[in-house]
């Protein structure tokens, strides 16, 4: 059957439902449907990224999103592997200090923070010249996170042994007063530059010091789960998200009332967490299991599990590309995550699956309008890579109820 004819019966099945027989003759062409499957659009694996051979057990990552560079803290190799948002690829490394495990960076200097456990300081970088700044800044016993307020320009490093929070001056690159006392056996740490507030991780004491950062002193403690690793923030919603690698969950506190209000099941042994404001997602890290739970923040539900390398460490997330970067540790890679979340099927984007959607496909499909006007990853929901009348009449499916999902892009 030639295209036009195909388009033409379809789009008579799609005027209406005193038509749907020629409808369902149409779709017996290609058999009956799956309907067990999800929506396209899910989160997805775009590339891995080889640390190696310069960088070695990859444990921290950061990432700046005004110059989409990426920041990986080899802990075994002693450097920093700077990658390229754009290809993907490392474009050079950075020796710092002994055994790196926590990194951050302040997009609005273009300074890049390491926290080196080994030898007790943080390095320094010019991301403009991807060089260390000056001397080493001494801080407490075994740091391993650090954390920026850009709006404050100060730096917060949790230091493990000391049980305690230094905090840094970005301008002079000094440290100011003395350390804040925090729980025992920090881990993680994360700001809210918004309310000007600084979270803690206390693995050891299983709560979450909250830090005010205009005292430097402690304002309120929350109990967490079991063996808290990690903390990220979102700041448009002041919800705070805690990563319990004891429980295999995560703590959602409500940043208003220091209180926790959800607790999410998510993989085997959750190390860190990174958030990105615009969509509401929060990304987990699961050492164990080997992958990354993505949480949506609306329902405090797992919305996608995403398998990445061996033993991830740390997560990051890039807010304008909305690619998320996992360390692997295991492997020497960093995984490449896209998630751009679409609703399958809408490839007009208003919002809903409709008759419009699949008769603009099929015209994709036999050239009566250019494909670039749809959105052709919607448009997909077979998940073959590209826009087919399949597709179209798959949409058609749904919209009369003939089948309830769309297929799963994936295994």
């Amino acid at each position: 059957m030639r295209a036009g004819t195909i388009l033409r019966l379809l789009l008579v099945g799609l005027a209406g439902t005193l038509a749907l027989p020629v409808v369902v003759s149409i779709l017996a062409l290609r058999g009956p449907a799956s309907v067990s499957r999800a929506a396209a659009g899910d989160p997805t694996v775009i590339a891995t990224i080889t640390t190696g051979p310069g960088g070695h057990s990859p444990h921290g990552v950061a990432v700046n999103p005004s110059t989409n560079r990426i920041y990986v803290a080899n802990s075994g190799s002693n450097n920093v592997s700077v990658i390229d948002g754009d290809s993907n690829t490392v474009v050079t490394t950075v020796a710092v200090g002994t055994s790196p495990e926590g990194v951050a960076v302040n997009a609005t200097t273009n300074r890049i923070y390491v926290a080196n456990s080994g030898s007790n300081n943080v390095s320094v970088i010019n991301g403009a010249t991807n060089t260390v700044v000056g001397t080493p800044v001494a801080v407490g016993s075994s740091p391993l996170d650090a954390a920026v307020n850009p709006s404050t320009n100060r730096i917060y490093v949790e230091n493990s042994g000391s049980n305690n929070v230094s905090v840094i001056n970005g301008a002079s690159n000094t440290v100011v007063g003395t350390p804040v006392a925090v729980g025992s056996y920090p881990r993680g740490v994360a700001v809210n530059p918004t309310t000007n507030r600084i979270y803690v991780a206390n693995s050891g004491s299983g709560n979450v010091s909250v830090i005010d950062g205009a005292s430097n002193t402690v304002a309120a403690t929350v109990d967490a789960g079991n063996s808290p690793y990690g903390v990220a923030v979102n700041p448009s919603t002041n919800r705070i998200y805690v990563t319990n690698h004891g429980s295999n969950n995560v703590s959602v506190i409500d940043g208003a009332g220091n209180t926790v209000g959800a607790t999410v099941a998510v993989g085997t042994s959750p190390e860190r967490a990174a958030v990105n404001p615009s969509t509401n997602r929060i990304y987990v890290e699961n050492n164990l299991s080997n992958n990354v739970s993505v949480i949506d923040g609306t329902g405090n539900t797992v919305a996608a599990t995403v398998a990445v390398g061996h033993q991830p460490k740390s997560v990051a997330v890039n807010p304008n590309t909305n690619r998320i970067y996992v360390a692997n540790s295991g492997d020497d890679t960093v995984s490449v995550i896209e998630d751009n979340p679409v609703l399958g099927g809408d490839c007009n984007g208003d919002g809903q699956v409709s008759m419009v959607d699949a008769m603009l496909t099929a015209q994709c499909v036999v050239g009566l309008i250019g494909c670039g006007t749809i959105n052709q990853t919607a448009a997909d929901v077979n998940c073959s890579g590209g826009v087919s009348m399949v597709d179209a009449m798959l949409i058609a499916q749904k919209v009369v109820g003939l089948i309830s999902e769309f297929p799963v892009c994936g295994p």
